[in-house]
């Protein structure tokens, strides 16, 4: 039996392993936990725990255990811990590279490395993909190593003979950062805006919101652009549709092609457009040494889509819980 322990410190292991079982640390590390089934005796949850409240037959059948880092799963799903949870997971390339430094502040917080076309790709789902007069918000952070002018970080375009979605392109240093949405009319973009820097080897915050006519850009906390540089028409958003559901991507568009070499982290999209002051509250909080400061603000700023490589502990935990309750529909001994 697995026995969870009492008073464990925050980030620290909740369970006492069976043998030959390796537990680690806290953060932001590519953990895996699985539940197992107890034995006959009762577990009971730490003091303080989320799982205090538990319904009792949940807790005298499961307890959790922390293991060491899985290639299998870590390395390859891309975990949803927005409000949008697993239906809207995806999963990594085999390359894209785990536990690179991370803008934030927050102990054991890391990003993810991508280059050559290696990216992280969510299937299509519906609520990330609202009809043209719903708003949105897409937020990321990148920190590009190169550049040549087309590199697309965040995008769900839809490549067909008439486009639709958005695609986030990371352009010259100088130029910065530009946004598309495409009209449906072939290749047109209903609107394009472009600002900010794209600084190599630095840290670059990154958020379009849409309120349902218009769109702004903002880098670093500050609006860099509201101009529409669309040169045709129609200037209007056309978004996609499960007729032609593409996937969104992180890292390069969805065949690899125009890839993004760097890290990438905190990936974001809210159905809801953000106000400026969130916004920059959003990137100063990335400074704050505090645990999960900055996760959490997003998360209760209504996240729909938070994408983590890399999950912490008290995350995954939560992620858990679902595939508890399928565990014991199956009563199958693990």
């Amino acid at each position: 039996m697995m026995r969870v322990c009492r008073n464990t410190p925050a980030g620290a292991s909740a369970t006492i392993p069976q043998p030959g079982v390796t537990t680690s640390a806290t953060g932001d590390q590519k953990y895996l936990y699985t539940l197992v089934k107890s034995s006959k005796k009762r577990a009971s949850p730490c003091r303080n725990s989320p799982y205090a409240a538990m319904p009792s037959p949940l807790i005298t059948s499961l307890a959790f255990v922390m293991l060491a880092p899985s290639a299998s799963l870590a390395a390859t799903t891309a975990f949803n811990l927005g409000s949008l949870s697993s239906g809207a997971s995806g999963s990594n390339t085999d390359s894209v590279v785990l536990n690179g430094a991370s803008p934030t502040a927050s102990p054991g917080d890391v990003s993810s490395g991508y280059s050559g076309g290696q990216r992280t790709t969510v299937p299509f789902n519906p609520a990330l993909n609202p009809s043209a007069s719903s708003p949105f918000t897409i937020e990321f952070w990148a920190n590009p190593s190169t550049s040549d002018n087309d590199d697309a970080v965040v995008s769900n375009r839809f490549a067909g003979t008439n486009r639709s979605g958005w695609t986030f392109f990371q352009r010259s240093a100088a130029v910065g950062w530009n946004f598309r949405m495409y009209s449906g009319s072939g290749g047109a973009t209903g609107w394009d805006l472009t600002g900010g820097t794209a600084t190599l080897n630095d840290w670059s915050h990154v958020v379009v919101t849409w309120n349902g006519s218009a769109a702004q850009l903002f880098v670093n906390g500050f609006l860099a652009d509201t101009t529409n540089g669309a040169t045709t028409g129609p200037f209007t958003y056309n978004p996609n549709s499960a007729l032609n559901s593409p996937s969104l991507n992180i890292g390069a568009n969805f065949d690899g092609g125009s890839p993004f070499n760097g890290l990438i982290d905190e990936v974001a999209w809210y159905p809801t457009a953000l106000s400026s002051s969130q916004i920059s509250n959003h990137f100063s909080l990335a400074a704050s040494p505090v645990q999960d400061a900055y996760r959490n603000t997003i998360l209760a700023d209504g996240a729909a889509l938070y994408i983590a490589n890399a999950p912490e502990p008290s995350t995954v935990m939560a992620l858990g819980l679902c595939a508890a309750a399928a565990g014991l529909r199956r009563r199958r001994t693990v």
